[in-house]
């Protein structure tokens, strides 16, 4: 196996290691090199981010379009950069104020548009398109000899003396039982297929269901309600939520009061984060354009489950829980992704180097730094941002401010942190 530097030019070429290696070119990943050039005064050829896109935040901008967004759920001092009025800035420096929404008893949101300009402004300002490869990283081990990290791709290897991994949720979209027995060609999609655009005309004259009760599910609706006839059917009542958590849980000193405390590793993080974060809501600004779509006539809102479907020449023939049927139906899933960690390349990676697994296979973190604990209770030099660092960044982890916390954690960890020791019942990998 060939082992070096990627470059433009040359694929593989070189022979010092990089300081940093960021496996995933998404929020997360394109934060932390900002940061690490920025504020930490690391070179460009120091860092690479490793990415299966064209372009960094490729996956992110795909998405957002793929459900329809419209705003950003997080406030305009929410971004990639180092500065907390930078998007802001940015904004009225190109007569885009109007873009951030006034939103009632809380900050003001970017528009998509805005937010996604900014994050190509910062990339552009930075350079950091430099320090993009693309390629799909498959695995990671150790040199006990040199003490650096071999980062495989489908492009080759390079050598790294520390690695990120801000690989973002699972990759898999998750599924209802009944839709096993369908057929590839029928008309059932998920929000988040590769393939699935929600701007592309449809010959289909039947209803769309769409189905899930969150936030995605409700962009989604209002989006394919400007061309078609949707039913939003989601399991229970409509939940509204402003934010993800409470604004507390931004807080450094709030997080370590309530989550390192406990046991690193264990179950009663992920149940105290879980409780604070408010899954499957949508907000008030959503509801009101659901609401603007039924009373239009274009959408109805169904609380219920489908329990089975049947594919014919006219659509879907589904079965309600209540024990009513539809014919001639579209479904369009937005039922979330697989659990990030089982993600083959998280079990890869924590196999080979004996890295601690807790409670549902999350990684077993350092509180202070977010470096990944190996099994015997050391600190490796693999580093975790995005929802694998929740246990110890906290509900706001996979968001856009739980990439800078993350950012500065990484960076600039604090001399001490309330942390528990690893307990001796974390489990390495697989």
């Amino acid at each position: 196996m060939t082992v070096g530097r990627l470059t433009a030019d040359h694929p593989l070429s070189g022979d010092s290691p990089y300081e940093y290696v960021i496996v995933g070119g998404g929020i997360h990943g394109t934060c932390l090199a900002n940061h690490l050039i920025t504020e930490g005064e690391y070179t460009r050829d120091e860092i690479r981010i490793l990415d299966p896109r064209e372009e960094l935040l490729a996956s992110f901008a795909k998405k957002a379009n793929q459900c329809g967004m419209e705003t950003l759920r997080s406030t305009f001092v929410h971004h990639i950069d180092t500065e907390s009025f930078s998007l802001e800035s940015f904004a009225e420096g190109h007569h885009r104020a109007h873009e951030l929404v006034s939103t009632e008893n809380h900050p003001d949101r970017p528009t998509l548009s805005l937010f996604l300009d900014h994050t190509r402004d910062v990339i552009e300002r930075r350079d950091l398109a430099d320090c993009h490869r693309q390629s799909k990283v498959t695995g990671v081990t150790r040199s006990a000899a040199t003490e650096t990290y071999t980062v495989e791709t489908d492009a080759g290897a390079i050598e790294a003396r520390r690695v990120v991994l801000a690989v973002g949720l699972g990759a898999t979209p998750t599924l209802p039982e009944w839709t096993a027995s369908l057929p590839d060609d029928a008309p059932l999609t998920h929000v988040w297929d590769e393939t699935f655009d929600p701007a592309t005309p449809s010959a289909f004259e039947g209803r769309t269901y769409v189905v899930g009760g969150g936030i995605t599910a409700g962009h989604l609706a209002c989006r394919l309600a400007d061309r078609t006839a949707v039913t939003l059917l989601s399991r229970h009542e409509l939940e509204i939520e402003l934010t993800e958590a409470d604004p507390h849980w931004i807080n450094w000193r709030h997080i370590g009061k309530e989550i390192h405390t406990l046991p690193a590793g264990s179950e009663a993080r992920l149940d105290r984060i879980r409780s604070a974060r408010n899954d499957a809501t949508i907000p008030p600004y959503v509801e009101r354009r659901l609401a603007e779509a039924r009373d239009g006539g274009a959408l109805e809102h169904r609380q219920g489950e489908i329990t089975s479907a049947n594919a014919t020449d006219e659509g879907l023939s589904l079965r309600f829980d209540d024990g009513t049927r539809a014919t001639a139906a579209r479904v369009v899933l937005a039922t979330g992704l697989e659990p990030v960690p089982e993600q083959p390349l998280v079990d890869r990676v924590s196999e080979s180097l004996s890295l601690a697994r807790g409670a549902e296979g999350f990684p077993v973190l350092d509180g202070r730094t977010l470096a990944w604990r190996r099994t015997d209770g050391s600190e490796s030099a693999v580093y975790v941002s995005g929802a694998l660092a929740e246990p110890s960044v906290g509900p706001f982890a996979r968001n856009i401010v739980g990439a800078r916390r993350a950012a500065e954690r990484i960076l600039d960890p604090p001399d001490q942190v309330r942390t528990d020791p690893l307990p001796m019942s974390s489990r390495g990998g697989s």
